[in-house]
């Protein structure tokens, strides 16, 4: 008797300690930790890898191996502890759902709504405390930034479009400086190449149009209500005018070093990209205009340069030209 209590004391030490260590844990290392042979050991091991439920099937059973002198042991997924979140964490992923469904740009609200409701099952006794630092939390915003007059027209563009609020709107476009004075209905937002877009309808061209966020010098409430054409989709005008260049767009081609691609990321603007084998990169890009180009590009510093077409190394130029005009002016 007292040899098979030993016994079931060794197998219910192996488990656990193995399975912490995922790198394994040599042979002899173990043997010794539990006072037993080596061949003994061997034995309990064998019996462990028929450990599992009765009605189970061979992937619920543990999973134990040696391989090259070393112990493993892969817990079965009804073995394994289940996924518990703090009320820190919790609070961090409500404060992402409710701000999605409260933003109006993600057309998921059911979903959304029912992602909180598992989410505050999950957290069980937690959900409580949780939600109080949910609602008690205030995300502030740092308005000297040059990003705050994009947040607070995205806001504003947000709440007019889930209104239906007529807007007008002082928009510079990339080929002029000037801006042009635009009465808005805005019909949704939507975000592509790392900017914000709102789509409507533009009575100053008297058709659908798409504004980048960022180009908006100022923004107006009339008070003025429209209504929103039944047939209109802002997903497949996304889909089929946003993302397909038009017939004057330009195609640039610029070289970046593989400090730039390291810079870059994942961050790639939509393009065609070409990895080379020093990790360089060439990319292909469709603008319409030059601004946004030139600044993305001047961004990256000496590390990445507009190979062509002439007239966008020459707007290049151009745009070095000025910042040099602006720094001597200060």
């Amino acid at each position: 008797m007292r040899d098979v209590s030993q016994k079931i004391r060794r197998l219910l030490y192996i488990v656990p300690y193995v399975a912490k260590h995922p790198l394994g844990v040599p042979v002899d290392q173990l043997a010794k930790l539990l006072g037993a042979e080596r061949e003994e050991l061997l034995a309990d091991l064998d019996l462990l890898s028929q450990v599992g439920p009765p009605d189970g099937d061979p992937g619920e059973y543990l999973l134990v191996s040696v391989d090259e002198g070393r112990v493993f042991v892969e817990l079965a997924h009804r073995l394994t502890r289940p996924l518990r979140l703090t009320p820190a964490e919790g609070c961090s992923l409500l404060l992402g759902i409710r701000a999605l469904r409260e933003s109006g740009i993600a057309p998921f609200d059911d979903s959304l709504q029912s992602a909180e409701k598992k989410l505050l099952t999950a957290l069980g006794r937690d959900a409580t405390e949780a939600e109080t630092l949910a609602t008690s939390t205030v995300v502030a915003s740092i308005e000297t930034s040059a990003d705050a007059a994009v947040a607070k027209h995205l806001k504003e563009l947000v709440t007019a479009a889930r209104t239906s609020s007529r807007v007008e709107i002082d928009y510079a476009s990339a080929s002029r400086h000037q801006a042009e004075h635009r009465p808005f209905d805005p019909y949704g937002i939507v975000h592509h190449a790392g900017e914000w877009y709102v789509v409507g309808f533009c009575h100053k061209r008297g058709d659908v149009r798409t504004f980048r966020i960022d180009r908006i010098v100022e923004l107006l409430s009339t008070g003025t209500k429209f209504e929103r054409p039944a047939g209109f989709d802002l997903e497949a005008y996304r889909r089929d005018r946003l993302y397909v260049p038009s017939a004057d767009a330009v195609t640039v081609r610029i070289q970046l070093d593989p400090l730039a691609v390291t810079r870059i990321g994942i961050t790639w603007p939509v393009g065609e990209v070409t990895m080379q084998d020093d990790d360089s990169a060439e990319l292909l890009v469709d603008c319409e205009g030059f601004e946004w180009v030139t600044g993305w590009v001047l961004g990256l510093g000496r590390h990445a340069w507009i190979v062509g077409p002439p007239e966008a190394r020459e707007a290049m130029r151009e745009r070095i030209a000025r910042l040099h005009t602006d720094l001597a002016a200060t």
